[in-house]
């Protein structure tokens, strides 16, 4: 498999999103969350986000025996 900067358009703007509301949902509900912590668990579920979705969005040719359209 080879990097398809095409995923990136759904990657990025889902692992922003994650951020902001992580980060909010943590500052509203969790004030008793170190900010360390909060830093940490913000930045993971970033991470563990956009490594999911890179996944799950495929391109074309991915799969070998992907032919097209016909």
């Amino acid at each position: 498999m080879k990097f398809h900067k095409g995923r990136l358009k759904f990657v990025l703007p889902l692992s922003v999103g994650v951020a902001i509301a992580s980060n909010i949902m943590l500052v509203n509900n969790y004030q008793e969350v170190p900010d360390q912590s909060r830093i940490f668990i913000v930045i993971g579920a970033t991470l563990l986000t956009a490594v999911i979705s890179y996944f799950l969005f495929p391109q074309d040719g991915d799969n070998p025996d992907d032919r097209g359209p016909y």
